[in-house]
């Protein structure tokens, strides 16, 4: 409307200026009145500045007097905080990490929850010892770092360079390791103590700063605990990372097994053959050609044979066996009875005895029918069953150790032809035939072990029969699991620490495992609950305290040590101050890196402009940013209604006067 009035004034009134500037400016007052022009009055809000303190609680920081000193910094730092209203503080703690400690990450993960605009600065309290990457910060705000604890203190610490798994029992097993000494003479001699659990320690004097190898004889099988002790230096700041435990399995360099077999049959080799394959197996094969009933009219000054040493062998070196295995073997009476009933007590003892029955063993010369019948697993009830069938790994044998490992094979198994059927089954029986009849049964006897193998055409598999079968694989298993081996245990519980955590393993036959206690070298006891990883195997990982020791492990009846406290962590190897830490990075931020040997070392905090310097002397800066929102907005008219009208009248009499002269 504005516009077309004025096109009328312009039309009507172009040959008379003065008219025409009247009339439209009088129709621009009008317009300008009629759109309510409004003034905008903004309120705004300065938003509090954000410091950064990052406050390192490793394993390091707890050395000497640097968490005092660190938690003394951190109070002045919170101080100067809530003396300053317009000054937020994000603290952040550095946790030990299983690879050291990771300073630079923590501070970028603290950066990243503060806005960049806000941020007044970083501090940093730490010792220097970390083991990230130094990142490439591009921040506007100063990043200072103190260092907690005094330089020039003093450590000995103890490192495994190499260490075995195996040891052969009756020999040294070697350990490389290295002791080093920081801040204090680096060419000493160090005092070394090996020790297993349960034995006499081992003293010997190793140089510092150098790669060394020490040893000590395993005079068991199975688990030993070896633990490595460096005597204290003249200065320690913790004597933690003077101690290493290892976990050293014992094996026989030499297993001696004697093998009883019966009539010559197809299988007879079987054994023969997986125990000749392995040159540490001394084998003994006692074999009967022909019972004494049947007469050789061979003369006997013209016979190549020499007469058997069987009291050698059943009486007087009978213990000197792992193993002892009868192959499809019948009394003949070869062996008196005396001999079976020696080896009934070799087994109580600790001894180890596999039977791999045919069909005699239903029959009158059976040897359940001897004094063996009192460690055997089960006794013939004279079926014998000549229907094929495929071996399967029972519930209980995939479980258990001799077969769990065997499962996943067993939809290719070839048949076999024949099972002894038994009654009176005690044991673990772990593979079935047909109609879960038992086919291979495990017991333990006293302190020794028993296994019966309940047919005679395993040697069906070595020959591929319907595609063969894990023959050797299992008769290697169960010749090991009978000879006590360490990783077919059954039922075993282990625990061992790895970066920091306990990791506990338990190998067992039962649906719900009894929980495990763990007792620490005070006294204290926790209690751990397992959770099922694959059948029979169950396991849990627990955070270990910082202090050094044995812990104990109990579950059941079940019991095994292992290595307390972070002992192999990167953070204890060097526990000297580093003092080259971050003394670039901080410079290169606008900081400064200030060294506060003690607790009454001083510093101190001022807020500073972004421009200005931002550290001196013993003094820290953190920036003001003074960055703002608005909060609040109102709208006003430009100028007050009657005013407006009173400038309309004003031109419309000038202009009425200026157009009545005309």
């Amino acid at each position: 409307l504005s516009g077309l009035a004025a096109l009328v004034a312009i039309w009507a009134g172009w040959h008379r200026p003065v008219w025409l500037a009247l009339r439209l400016v009088l129709i621009a007052a009008i317009s300008f009145v009629a759109m309510g022009p409004q003034r905008v009055e903004a309120e705004h809000e300065y938003l509090n500045d954000i410091a950064l303190l990052l406050v390192d609680k490793t394993l390091s920081m707890q050395m000497g007097q640097r968490a005092a000193i660190g938690q003394q910094a951190a109070a002045q730092v919170r101080a100067f905080a809530d003396e300053n209203p317009d000054l937020d503080l994000l603290e952040v703690q550095v946790a030990d990490s299983p690879d050291g400690s990771r300073i630079f990450e923590s501070l970028q993960t603290g950066l990243a929850q503060i806005p960049a605009d806000r941020l007044a600065g970083v501090v940093m309290l730490t010792d220097g010892i970390s083991h990230d990457q130094l990142p490439a910060l591009t921040v506007s705000a100063p990043i200072h770092v103190l260092l907690s604890g005094d330089p020039q203190q003093g450590d000995r610490s103890l490192q495994i360079i190499e260490a075995p798994r195996f040891g052969i029992v009756g020999q040294q097993v070697k350990f490389k390791i290295r002791v080093d000494d920081f801040g204090q003479d680096s060419r000493s001699n160090a005092p070394i103590t090996l020790q297993v659990a349960g034995q006499p320690p081992m003293q010997v004097n190793v140089q510092t700063g150098v790669d060394v190898t020490v040893g000590l004889p395993l005079t068991r099988r199975g688990s030993n605990l070896v633990e490595i002790r460096a005597g204290a230096a003249g200065e320690e700041l913790t004597l933690r990372n003077n101690r290493i435990a290892v976990d050293v399995t014992g094996v026989r360099e030499r297993l001696r097994v004697l093998l009883v077999s019966g009539e010559p049959y197809a299988g007879v080799r079987a054994w023969r053959n997986l125990l000749k394959s392995d040159p540490a197996v001394d084998l003994v094969h006692f074999t009967i050609l022909r019972p004494p009933t049947k007469r050789d009219p061979t003369p006997l000054n013209e016979m190549a044979l020499i007469a058997f040493p069987t009291r050698e062998l059943f009486v007087e070196k009978l213990d000197s066996f792992d193993l002892v295995i009868f192959d499809s073997y019948t009394r003949r009476g070869v062996l008196p009875l005396i001999y079976l009933e020696n080896i009934a007590r070799y087994v109580e003892n600790g001894g180890a005895l596999m039977v791999a029955a045919g069909p005699p063993f239903a029959g009158q010369g059976s040897l359940a029918k001897t004094f063996l019948a009192s460690i055997l697993p089960a006794r013939p009830d004279d079926n014998i069953s000549n229907a094929p069938f495929t071996p399967t790994i029972t519930k209980t044998g995939q479980r258990h150790p001799v077969t769990n490992s065997l499962a996943d094979l067993q939809d290719n198994w070839g048949r076999w032809g024949r099972v002894i059927g038994v009654t009176g089954v005690t044991g673990d029986t772990v593979l079935s035939a047909a109609d879960d009849t038992p086919l291979l049964i495990l017991d333990r006897v006293k302190q020794g072990r028993v296994a019966l193998l309940l047919s005679d055409q395993a040697w069906l598999w070595s020959r591929g029969f319907e595609g063969g079968g894990p023959q050797y694989e299992l008769y290697r298993r169960l010749a090991h699991w009978l000879m006590k081996e360490p990783e077919l245990e059954e039922e075993a519980l282990s625990g061992k620490i790895i970066d920091g955590q306990l990791q506990v393993k338990l190998q067992t036959l039962l649906d719900v495992p009894t929980p495990v206690e763990i007792e620490t070298a005070d006294g204290q006891i926790s209690r751990l609950t397992l959770q099922q990883v694959s059948p029979g195997v169950f396991s849990a990982t627990l955070p270990v305290a910082a202090n050094s020791g044995i812990l104990t492990l109990k579950s059941g009846e079940l019991l095994s040590v292992a290595a307390q406290g972070q002992l192999n962590l990167p953070e204890l190897n060097d526990l000297a101050i580093n003092t080259s830490f971050a003394a670039g990075f901080a410079k290169s931020n606008k900081g400064a890196q200030l060294a506060l040997s003690n607790t009454s070392a001083k510093f101190s905090l001022r807020r500073t402009r972004p421009q200005d310097r931002q550290a001196g002397r013993n003094w820290l800066g953190l920036q003001k940013n003074r960055v703002s929102i608005q909060t609040n907005s109102s709208k006003k008219p430009l100028f007050a209604a009657w005013l407006g009208l009173l400038v309309l009248l004003v031109l419309s009499a000038l202009m009425w006067l200026r157009e009545g002269r005309a």
